[in-house]
């Protein structure tokens, strides 16, 4: 499957599962690209100071992200068909959980960059109301790094809902790994498999 196609089943499923609200409008192509112009700049000044240690940059990437990101959307968007049967306890703990696994995983890969060059290159609509920004981020060794950043707003107030690399989206891979979980060991297992994980994050850290 070439990269457009990739994208395309991307495309199909997030609008299947997220559908636009009533009178929403599409999100703004020049200011999503403005969104993560300015979400870039953030983060990579975090990752360029001067003197700051390691446990520092996790700490205000963690903050960033976390602010960035429609985790609500997200996770459940990655527990697929399982959220309409999961109880309203294992919503809200899958919910916590979900996101403190991508925080940390996310801030542990990023925390130990530094010297990266994040160049915008176009912004498009994706599906009925939401725009990807594709981004070069480049890199000591090899090409650069081409990503897609879906991102969904408006009134100033923007979020990501996907990154797509090589069109390929990493939450339809998360999807596909977490219904394997859940298909052999239930919501339940899903959830403690998430706590093992954050809990061995948890005992890096110290």
């Amino acid at each position: 499957m070439n990269a457009r196609r990739s994208l395309m089943v991307v495309i199909v499923a997030w609008v299947a599962w997220a559908p636009p609200a009533a009178g929403a409008g599409k999100t703004p192509l020049q200011e999503a690209g403005k969104f993560m112009e300015s979400l870039s700049g953030e983060a990579m000044a975090i990752l360029g100071a001067r003197g700051s240690t390691l446990e520092r940059r996790e700490a205000e990437l963690r903050a960033l992200l976390s602010r960035s990101f429609d985790f609500q959307k997200i996770g459940r968007f990655v527990l697929g068909r399982a959220w309409r049967t999961a109880t309203p306890d294992q919503r809200d703990e899958y919910q916590r959980l979900f996101k403190e696994f991508v925080l940390r995983t996310y801030t542990r890969r990023l925390g130990g960059y530094s010297g990266q060059i994040f160049k915008i290159v176009k912004v498009e609509p994706m599906g009925k109301i939401d725009a990807v920004v594709v981004t070069e981020i480049g890199r000591p060794s090899g090409p650069p790094l081409v990503a897609g950043w879906r991102v969904r707003g408006g009134a100033g107030a923007y979020k990501i809902l996907d990154v797509i690399v090589q069109g390929v989206s990493m939450l339809a891979t998360q999807r596909s790994e977490f219904a394997s979980v859940v298909r052999s060991q239930g919501v339940d297992g899903l959830i403690e498999v998430l706590r093992v994980q954050v809990t061995k994050f948890a005992a890096r850290a110290s």
